[in-house]
């Protein structure tokens, strides 16, 4: 007899009791699809998180609204079509209309371009604009950002003209003129696959993976008690087998069950569900390994530690129940106290590595999560390995 004996005679055990099966593979769907499907509603897109365009009141004097290279520079960085997506503008005669407009809801943002602007350009001295702001932040921290970007450039040319002198200021004047319509100085982007973000089915079939698959070491601290409680240790014991390779064999079977049910988990809420689970199918390997790894150590650690088997599944409920919590399983955790806790959990880990698979997150963002889960994995298995040299795993 050795390990592989122990290990399938496990499997046999452990497939033979409905009630594992149903907690263990059909559970976790039915949560998934209900958490999935009831906070839907809490967890848009990312197309649903962009604000509405901007509406942008332009104030400029009619000597500054003619045909100066600054006004034109200005209408083609308002009409270059990534600007255009993001705000409307139109043109307010006086600061006063501008103000009324803004109390009245027409506009939501004001830019106030100096009568002299143009002068101080040619000068050489720095562009600034000034802002009106309007009733929503958001909306104002765009349009800052906006026009930020625009006398940026306007500074650039005059920190260029400083350097090469007055005439570069005009031939950059004129570049800016004859190149303004191709010109808008904005690049557009989004972290991840543009224009998506995960879903609340993505979500918690992430997080409740990360929990069902701990719960699995509930399986083996109970499989390791009932050998003792039926007296049935003592007759492995006696055969000529060492007490780590029964341990071993026990290990392995409950392992083999906790990597099938992420399989299974993953493949069905992908067919059922529509999960995305990313583009990295070897890196989900190795997270589920790492999960099936913490899984056992804690279910070796409980089992251990205390004297039966109803005192042990208790603990190990409420461990696996708190991680899952603190590290944002349930609801996502706002940024504070509780999440800095949770970075010690096997479940933030494990979620964090899901979900930026899922919005396709450079490898080595991935990399990160994985490597801080396979941390938390070595810490529980070194304790594991020092509680076992003490405790033994024997009849008592």
């Amino acid at each position: 007899m050795n390990i592989w004996h122990i290990c399938i005679f496990e499997l046999r055990r452990i497939l033979k009791i409905r009630s594992v099966l149903l907690n263990l593979f059909i559970l976790p769907l039915l949560l998934i699809f209900i958490l999935g499907t009831a906070l839907s509603s809490t967890m848009g897109t990312a197309k649903e998180a962009i604000p509405d365009p901007v509406r942008v009141g332009i104030i400029q004097t009619e000597e500054n609204s003619g045909s100066g290279a600054i006004s034109k520079a200005l209408n083609a960085f308002v009409t270059s079509p990534a600007v255009a997506d993001m705000m409307k503008v139109q043109s307010i005669p006086t600061e006063e209309e501008a103000v009324s407009a803004m109390r009245g809801g027409d506009l939501d943002f004001a830019v106030i371009v100096p009568s002299d602007l143009e002068e101080q350009i040619m000068k050489g001295e720095e562009a600034r604009l000034q802002w009106i702001l309007g009733k929503d932040g958001t909306l104002n921290v765009i349009g800052e950002t906006l026009f930020t970007r625009f006398t940026d450039e306007l500074n650039r040319q005059v920190a260029a003209a400083k350097v090469l002198g007055p005439d570069a200021a005009a031939a950059m004047a004129e570049h800016s003129q004859t190149h303004s319509a191709s010109s808008s100085y904005i690049a557009v982007s989004s972290p991840g696959e543009v224009g998506t973000s995960y879903s609340a089915s993505q979500y918690y079939a992430a997080s409740m993976l990360a929990m069902f698959m701990l719960y699995s070491g509930m399986t083996t601290s109970n499989s390791l008690f009932g050998e003792r409680d039926k007296k049935t240790l003592t007759r492995l014991q006696a055969a000529p087998i060492g007490n780590g390779v029964i341990f071993a064999g026990k290990i392995a079977g409950n392992s083999l069950i906790a990597f099938s049910q992420a399989i299974i988990i993953v493949l069905m809420t992908h067919w059922l569900y529509g999960v995305n689970w990313g583009t990295h199918p070897w890196l989900i390997v190795l997270i589920c390994v790492l999960i099936t790894l913490a899984s056992m150590t804690l279910g070796v650690i409980v089992a251990l530690l205390f004297k039966n088997a109803a005192s042990a599944s208790a603990a190990l409920q409420g461990i696996i129940i708190a991680m899952t919590f603190i590290s944002g399983g349930f609801t996502p955790i706002a940024v504070g106290f509780v999440q800095r806790i949770s970075e010690f959990t096997v479940n933030h880990w494990a979620l964090q590595s899901f979900l930026r698979m899922m919005l396709n997150a450079p490898v080595s963002e991935i990399m990160y999560s994985i490597m801080m889960l396979g941390a938390v994995c070595t810490v529980m298995v070194a304790a594991a390995g020092l509680i076992y040299r003490k405790a033994g795993y024997r009849y008592e």
